[in-house]
Protein backbone atom coordinates (compact mmCIF):
# COMPACT_ATOMS: atom_id res chain seq x y z
CA UNK A 1 0.00 0.00 0.00
CA UNK A 2 1.50 3.34 -0.72
CA UNK A 3 2.19 5.39 1.87
CA UNK A 4 0.01 8.84 2.33
CA UNK A 5 1.57 12.02 3.14
CA UNK A 6 2.60 12.60 6.96
CA UNK A 7 2.73 16.57 7.68
CA UNK A 8 4.61 17.60 10.63
CA UNK A 9 4.46 20.97 11.60
CA UNK A 10 6.69 23.73 13.24
CA UNK A 11 5.65 27.20 14.71
CA UNK A 12 1.91 26.66 14.32
CA UNK A 13 1.09 29.52 17.68
CA UNK A 14 2.74 32.20 14.94
CA UNK A 15 5.71 32.44 16.72
CA UNK A 16 9.24 31.20 15.53
CA UNK A 17 10.48 28.19 18.26
CA UNK A 18 12.69 29.24 21.28
CA UNK A 19 13.99 25.41 21.31
CA UNK A 20 14.10 23.44 18.06
CA UNK A 21 11.15 20.80 16.59
CA UNK A 22 12.27 17.37 17.18
CA UNK A 23 10.95 15.64 14.21
CA UNK A 24 11.60 11.42 14.30
CA UNK A 25 10.72 9.25 11.52
CA UNK A 26 10.73 12.21 8.66
CA UNK A 27 10.63 10.48 5.03
CA UNK A 28 11.97 12.46 2.22
CA UNK A 29 9.85 11.00 -0.29
CA UNK A 30 6.58 10.99 1.23
CA UNK A 31 6.57 13.59 4.14
CA UNK A 32 6.29 17.11 4.42
CA UNK A 33 7.56 19.89 7.03
CA UNK A 34 5.33 22.62 7.38
CA UNK A 35 6.96 25.48 9.01
CA UNK A 36 3.78 28.39 9.77
CA UNK A 37 6.00 31.55 8.20
CA UNK A 38 4.45 32.26 5.03
CA UNK A 39 6.66 35.26 4.26
CA UNK A 40 9.23 32.65 5.04
CA UNK A 41 11.01 30.83 1.43
CA UNK A 42 13.56 27.94 1.01
CA UNK A 43 16.22 30.48 0.30
CA UNK A 44 15.88 31.59 3.98
CA UNK A 45 16.58 28.31 5.39
CA UNK A 46 20.08 26.55 5.68
CA UNK A 47 19.85 22.27 5.96
CA UNK A 48 23.28 21.45 8.20
CA UNK A 49 24.29 17.79 8.96
CA UNK A 50 24.32 17.14 12.80
CA UNK A 51 25.53 13.75 12.81
CA UNK A 52 22.84 11.30 11.78
CA UNK A 53 20.78 14.33 12.11
CA UNK A 54 19.38 17.43 9.73
CA UNK A 55 19.33 20.75 11.71
CA UNK A 56 16.81 23.53 9.94
CA UNK A 57 18.07 27.21 10.89
CA UNK A 58 17.30 30.50 9.28
CA UNK A 59 19.89 32.01 7.17
CA UNK A 60 20.55 34.81 8.49
CA UNK A 61 20.66 34.11 11.88
CA UNK A 62 21.91 31.08 14.39
CA UNK A 63 18.35 29.91 15.33
CA UNK A 64 17.43 26.20 14.57
CA UNK A 65 13.57 25.61 13.81
CA UNK A 66 13.70 21.48 13.33
CA UNK A 67 16.06 19.03 13.88
CA UNK A 68 15.21 16.09 11.34
CA UNK A 69 16.46 12.80 13.23
CA UNK A 70 17.98 10.43 10.82
CA UNK A 71 17.71 12.21 7.71
CA UNK A 72 20.71 13.48 5.52
CA UNK A 73 20.17 17.26 4.79
CA UNK A 74 21.46 16.40 0.84
CA UNK A 75 17.81 14.60 0.89
CA UNK A 76 16.05 18.19 1.69
CA UNK A 77 18.51 20.51 -0.32
CA UNK A 78 20.12 18.38 -3.40
CA UNK A 79 20.47 20.84 -5.67
CA UNK A 80 24.68 21.49 -4.95
CA UNK A 81 25.32 17.92 -4.78
CA UNK A 82 23.84 17.20 -8.00
CA UNK A 83 25.50 20.43 -9.42
CA UNK A 84 28.80 18.53 -8.56
CA UNK A 85 27.43 15.01 -10.30
CA UNK A 86 27.26 16.65 -13.47
CA UNK A 87 30.52 18.16 -13.67
CA UNK A 88 31.98 14.53 -12.70
CA UNK A 89 29.95 13.74 -15.74
CA UNK A 90 31.36 16.16 -18.20
CA UNK A 91 34.35 15.51 -16.84
CA UNK A 92 33.53 11.86 -17.78
CA UNK A 93 34.78 10.63 -14.45
CA UNK A 94 33.65 7.27 -14.25
CA UNK A 95 34.54 6.58 -10.83
CA UNK A 96 33.30 9.97 -9.50
CA UNK A 97 30.11 9.47 -10.69
CA UNK A 98 29.77 6.57 -8.83
CA UNK A 99 30.57 7.74 -5.55
CA UNK A 100 27.66 10.01 -5.94
CA UNK A 101 24.94 6.77 -6.04
CA UNK A 102 23.73 4.15 -3.16
CA UNK A 103 24.74 0.99 -3.75
CA UNK A 104 21.42 -0.32 -4.94
CA UNK A 105 21.06 2.69 -7.63
CA UNK A 106 18.91 1.99 -10.50
CA UNK A 107 19.87 3.71 -13.61
CA UNK A 108 17.42 3.33 -16.51
CA UNK A 109 17.28 5.00 -20.09
CA UNK A 110 14.69 4.46 -22.50
CA UNK A 111 15.28 2.84 -26.28
CA UNK A 112 15.92 -0.40 -28.16
CA UNK A 113 18.26 -2.40 -26.60
CA UNK A 114 19.54 -4.14 -29.49
CA UNK A 115 20.09 -0.66 -31.28
CA UNK A 116 21.56 1.27 -28.53
CA UNK A 117 23.11 -1.77 -25.87
CA UNK A 118 23.24 0.48 -22.97
CA UNK A 119 19.08 1.42 -22.94
CA UNK A 120 18.03 -0.57 -20.26
CA UNK A 121 17.98 -0.80 -16.62
CA UNK A 122 20.85 -0.94 -14.78
CA UNK A 123 21.11 -1.93 -10.92
CA UNK A 124 24.06 -1.43 -8.38
CA UNK A 125 26.58 0.43 -9.09
CA UNK A 126 28.22 -2.43 -11.41
CA UNK A 127 25.21 -2.21 -13.32
CA UNK A 128 26.16 1.69 -13.79
CA UNK A 129 29.74 0.73 -14.64
CA UNK A 130 28.30 -1.53 -17.17
CA UNK A 131 26.25 1.18 -18.86
CA UNK A 132 29.13 3.52 -19.47
CA UNK A 133 31.17 1.05 -20.85
CA UNK A 134 28.62 0.41 -23.31
CA UNK A 135 28.00 3.99 -24.01
CA UNK A 136 31.70 4.10 -24.60
CA UNK A 137 32.10 1.09 -27.21
CA UNK A 138 28.98 2.58 -29.25
CA UNK A 139 29.84 7.24 -29.45
CA UNK A 140 33.51 8.54 -29.78
CA UNK A 141 32.15 11.20 -27.16
CA UNK A 142 28.53 13.05 -25.60
CA UNK A 143 28.88 15.80 -23.50
CA UNK A 144 25.67 16.53 -21.34
CA UNK A 145 25.21 20.43 -20.35
CA UNK A 146 22.93 20.85 -17.60
CA UNK A 147 20.48 24.23 -18.49
CA UNK A 148 17.78 23.99 -16.06
CA UNK A 149 17.02 22.36 -12.07
CA UNK A 150 13.73 22.15 -11.26
CA UNK A 151 13.23 20.19 -8.02
CA UNK A 152 10.97 19.36 -5.81
CA UNK A 153 12.21 18.02 -2.50
CA UNK A 154 14.71 15.17 -3.06
CA UNK A 155 13.60 14.38 -6.78
CA UNK A 156 14.63 16.34 -9.27
CA UNK A 157 14.08 16.54 -12.97
CA UNK A 158 17.51 17.97 -14.84
CA UNK A 159 17.10 19.80 -17.79
CA UNK A 160 20.50 18.74 -20.47
CA UNK A 161 21.84 19.90 -23.25
CA UNK A 162 23.34 16.95 -25.05
CA UNK A 163 25.63 16.16 -28.10
CA UNK A 164 27.66 13.84 -29.61
CA UNK A 165 29.41 11.96 -32.06
CA UNK A 166 28.96 7.82 -32.95
CA UNK A 167 31.71 5.64 -33.73
CA UNK A 168 30.68 6.56 -37.26
CA UNK A 169 31.23 10.07 -37.43
CA UNK A 170 27.92 10.87 -37.59
CA UNK A 171 27.07 13.68 -35.09
CA UNK A 172 24.11 14.03 -32.97
CA UNK A 173 21.91 16.07 -30.59
CA UNK A 174 19.16 17.00 -28.66
CA UNK A 175 17.73 18.10 -25.30
CA UNK A 176 17.73 15.39 -22.18
CA UNK A 177 16.11 15.12 -18.72
CA UNK A 178 17.33 13.42 -16.37
CA UNK A 179 14.74 12.67 -13.20
CA UNK A 180 16.71 11.94 -10.57
CA UNK A 181 15.58 10.93 -6.92
CA UNK A 182 18.04 11.32 -3.51
CA UNK A 183 17.59 9.16 -0.91
CA UNK A 184 19.89 8.81 2.27
CA UNK A 185 22.47 11.15 0.77
CA UNK A 186 22.74 9.48 -2.02
CA UNK A 187 21.10 9.23 -6.04
CA UNK A 188 18.56 6.09 -5.52
CA UNK A 189 16.98 6.39 -9.20
CA UNK A 190 18.02 8.36 -12.56
CA UNK A 191 16.15 8.37 -15.37
CA UNK A 192 17.09 9.70 -18.74
CA UNK A 193 14.58 10.58 -21.14
CA UNK A 194 15.66 11.54 -24.41
CA UNK A 195 14.63 10.67 -28.08
CA UNK A 196 17.15 8.07 -29.56
CA UNK A 197 16.22 8.20 -32.82
CA UNK A 198 19.24 10.64 -33.68
CA UNK A 199 21.58 8.49 -32.23
CA UNK A 200 20.31 5.21 -33.81
CA UNK A 201 20.97 7.18 -36.82
CA UNK A 202 24.43 8.56 -36.07
CA UNK A 203 25.26 4.74 -35.39
CA UNK A 204 23.99 3.42 -38.59
CA UNK A 205 25.97 6.07 -40.59
CA UNK A 206 23.12 8.48 -41.28
CA UNK A 207 20.64 7.85 -44.06
CA UNK A 208 19.76 6.13 -45.44
CA UNK A 209 20.09 3.18 -43.04
CA UNK A 210 18.20 -0.28 -42.57
CA UNK A 211 16.55 -1.87 -39.33
CA UNK A 212 16.78 -5.24 -39.56
CA UNK A 213 14.12 -7.83 -38.28
CA UNK A 214 14.71 -8.92 -34.58
CA UNK A 215 11.18 -8.93 -33.40
CA UNK A 216 9.03 -5.89 -32.82
CA UNK A 217 8.79 -4.37 -29.06
CA UNK A 218 10.79 -7.07 -27.58
CA UNK A 219 13.65 -5.25 -27.36
CA UNK A 220 12.10 -1.84 -26.28
CA UNK A 221 12.58 -0.62 -22.53
CA UNK A 222 10.60 2.03 -20.98
CA UNK A 223 11.07 3.38 -17.89
CA UNK A 224 8.75 2.67 -15.51
CA UNK A 225 6.27 5.04 -13.81
CA UNK A 226 7.65 6.96 -10.63
CA UNK A 227 4.84 8.12 -8.52
CA UNK A 228 4.28 9.56 -4.91
CA UNK A 229 1.77 10.78 -2.94
CA UNK A 230 3.67 14.15 -1.95
CA UNK A 231 2.52 16.50 -4.60
CA UNK A 232 4.31 19.80 -3.45
CA UNK A 233 7.94 20.45 -1.93
CA UNK A 234 9.21 18.40 1.38
CA UNK A 235 9.20 22.20 3.01
CA UNK A 236 5.80 24.17 3.10
CA UNK A 237 5.14 27.31 4.56
CA UNK A 238 1.86 27.98 4.08
CA UNK A 239 -0.64 24.97 4.28
CA UNK A 240 -3.06 26.19 2.02
CA UNK A 241 -0.91 25.44 -0.66
CA UNK A 242 -2.32 21.66 -0.24
CA UNK A 243 -5.65 22.43 -1.34
CA UNK A 244 -4.83 25.69 -3.68
CA UNK A 245 -2.70 24.59 -6.25
CA UNK A 246 0.28 27.15 -7.40
CA UNK A 247 -0.79 28.76 -10.45
CA UNK A 248 1.87 27.28 -12.61
CA UNK A 249 0.25 23.98 -11.38
CA UNK A 250 -3.39 25.49 -12.74
CA UNK A 251 -1.89 26.46 -16.20
CA UNK A 252 -0.34 23.20 -16.50
CA UNK A 253 -3.64 21.17 -15.54
CA UNK A 254 -6.27 23.31 -17.57
CA UNK A 255 -3.70 22.91 -20.79
CA UNK A 256 -3.74 18.89 -20.27
CA UNK A 257 -7.17 19.18 -19.84
CA UNK A 258 -8.04 20.79 -23.60
CA UNK A 259 -5.66 18.06 -25.04
CA UNK A 260 -6.78 15.11 -23.76
CA UNK A 261 -10.72 16.26 -24.70
CA UNK A 262 -8.64 17.90 -27.94
CA UNK A 263 -10.87 21.17 -27.57
CA UNK A 264 -9.29 23.44 -29.80
CA UNK A 265 -10.69 26.67 -28.58
CA UNK A 266 -9.42 25.66 -25.03
CA UNK A 267 -5.95 24.87 -26.00
CA UNK A 268 -5.63 28.14 -27.67
CA UNK A 269 -6.67 30.06 -24.47
CA UNK A 270 -4.37 28.25 -22.55
CA UNK A 271 -1.42 29.32 -24.58
CA UNK A 272 0.19 32.59 -24.85
CA UNK A 273 0.38 34.23 -28.31
CA UNK A 274 3.71 33.35 -29.06
CA UNK A 275 4.17 29.89 -27.68
CA UNK A 276 6.94 27.22 -28.26
CA UNK A 277 5.57 23.90 -28.58
CA UNK A 278 8.17 21.36 -29.25
CA UNK A 279 7.47 17.77 -29.92
CA UNK A 280 10.93 15.34 -30.31
CA UNK A 281 11.34 13.02 -33.30
CA UNK A 282 12.11 13.24 -37.30
CA UNK A 283 9.58 15.28 -38.97
CA UNK A 284 9.66 13.67 -42.39
CA UNK A 285 8.30 10.21 -40.28
CA UNK A 286 6.36 11.47 -38.04
CA UNK A 287 4.33 14.42 -38.98
CA UNK A 288 3.41 16.37 -35.66
CA UNK A 289 7.16 16.66 -34.51
CA UNK A 290 9.41 19.56 -34.26
CA UNK A 291 9.21 23.17 -33.42
CA UNK A 292 5.91 25.28 -33.70
CA UNK A 293 5.42 28.90 -32.62
CA UNK A 294 1.91 30.47 -31.53
CA UNK A 295 -1.03 28.55 -30.53
CA UNK A 296 -2.69 27.51 -34.68
CA UNK A 297 0.25 26.00 -35.09
CA UNK A 298 0.66 23.98 -31.89
CA UNK A 299 -3.06 23.03 -32.03
CA UNK A 300 -2.34 21.61 -35.63
CA UNK A 301 0.23 19.74 -34.02
CA UNK A 302 -1.78 18.26 -31.51
CA UNK A 303 -4.46 17.23 -34.39
CA UNK A 304 -1.77 15.48 -35.97
CA UNK A 305 -1.24 13.50 -33.22
CA UNK A 306 -4.67 12.64 -32.66
CA UNK A 307 -5.43 11.38 -36.20
CA UNK A 308 -2.00 9.36 -36.42
CA UNK A 309 -1.99 7.47 -32.82
CA UNK A 310 -4.39 5.94 -30.34
CA UNK A 311 -3.21 6.06 -26.85
CA UNK A 312 -4.59 3.46 -24.78
CA UNK A 313 -3.95 5.64 -21.72
CA UNK A 314 -2.14 9.12 -21.70
CA UNK A 315 -1.41 9.83 -17.95
CA UNK A 316 0.51 12.23 -16.11
CA UNK A 317 1.94 10.08 -13.43
CA UNK A 318 3.81 13.05 -11.35
CA UNK A 319 4.29 16.82 -11.29
CA UNK A 320 7.37 18.88 -10.57
CA UNK A 321 6.81 22.78 -10.04
CA UNK A 322 9.47 25.23 -8.85
CA UNK A 323 8.63 28.61 -9.44
CA UNK A 324 7.12 29.12 -12.79
CA UNK A 325 8.16 25.86 -14.26
CA UNK A 326 6.20 22.08 -14.24
CA UNK A 327 8.22 19.03 -15.30
CA UNK A 328 5.89 16.25 -15.99
CA UNK A 329 5.52 12.73 -16.44
CA UNK A 330 3.69 10.43 -18.54
CA UNK A 331 2.68 7.30 -18.95
CA UNK A 332 2.01 6.51 -22.83
CA UNK A 333 1.27 3.37 -24.54
CA UNK A 334 -1.04 3.32 -27.76
CA UNK A 335 -0.95 2.04 -31.27
CA UNK A 336 0.01 3.68 -34.66
CA UNK A 337 -2.87 4.17 -36.62
CA UNK A 338 -1.48 3.92 -39.85
CA UNK A 339 -0.06 0.42 -38.97
CA UNK A 340 -2.03 -0.77 -36.33
CA UNK A 341 1.15 -1.71 -34.39
CA UNK A 342 1.94 -0.55 -30.62
CA UNK A 343 4.23 1.37 -28.91
CA UNK A 344 4.58 2.35 -25.18
CA UNK A 345 6.54 5.60 -24.06
CA UNK A 346 7.26 7.13 -20.95
CA UNK A 347 7.51 11.70 -21.33
CA UNK A 348 8.98 13.95 -19.53
CA UNK A 349 7.09 17.36 -20.51
CA UNK A 350 8.80 20.61 -19.38
CA UNK A 351 6.22 23.39 -19.30
CA UNK A 352 7.31 26.84 -18.37
CA UNK A 353 4.36 29.23 -17.83
CA UNK A 354 4.15 33.03 -18.19
CA UNK A 355 3.23 35.89 -15.67
CA UNK A 356 -0.27 35.79 -17.16
CA UNK A 357 -0.65 32.21 -16.44
CA UNK A 358 -0.25 30.92 -20.30
CA UNK A 359 1.77 28.19 -21.40
CA UNK A 360 4.89 30.13 -23.06
CA UNK A 361 6.38 26.78 -23.93
CA UNK A 362 5.84 23.08 -23.72
CA UNK A 363 8.84 20.11 -24.53
CA UNK A 364 8.25 16.81 -24.73
CA UNK A 365 11.28 14.28 -23.99
CA UNK A 366 10.34 11.20 -25.38
CA UNK A 367 11.98 8.46 -26.67
CA UNK A 368 10.54 8.18 -30.30
CA UNK A 369 12.33 5.53 -31.84
CA UNK A 370 9.79 2.86 -31.40
CA UNK A 371 6.84 5.04 -32.55
CA UNK A 372 8.88 5.59 -35.59
CA UNK A 373 9.40 1.78 -35.87
CA UNK A 374 5.60 1.35 -35.28
CA UNK A 375 5.06 3.77 -38.22
CA UNK A 376 7.14 2.39 -40.35
CA UNK A 377 5.13 -0.85 -39.91
CA UNK A 378 7.59 -2.72 -37.84
CA UNK A 379 10.48 -4.40 -38.65
CA UNK A 380 13.00 -4.90 -40.99
CA UNK A 381 12.25 -1.13 -41.53
CA UNK A 382 14.59 1.36 -43.89
CA UNK A 383 15.03 4.80 -43.53
CA UNK A 384 15.61 7.05 -46.52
Amino acid sequence: MEKAVVRHYVNRGGQLPVKPTIIPGFDADTDVLIIDEPELSRKDLVFEQDGDNTLVRLADSFMILASLENVDAIDLDPLPFLKELYKALQENDIEEILSFLAEDVLWEMGGPQDLIPWAGAWDGKAGVRQFFQLQKEGLAFEKLNPTRFVAQGNTVAVVLEGSGEARTGKAFSGSVVHWVIVKNGRISQLQCYRDTFPIIEAMQGGRPFTIAANGFGSAHYTNKSVTSPRTTDSIVFDEAIFDNAPATVKSARAMYGALQGFKPEDIRKAFAPSVVWHMFGPRDIIAWSGERIGPIAAVESAKQIIETMRFDRFKAVRMLYQDNVAAVLIDEPGVSKASGLPFHTSVVHIVVVNEDGKVASIHNHVNTAEIVEAFLGGRPYTVN
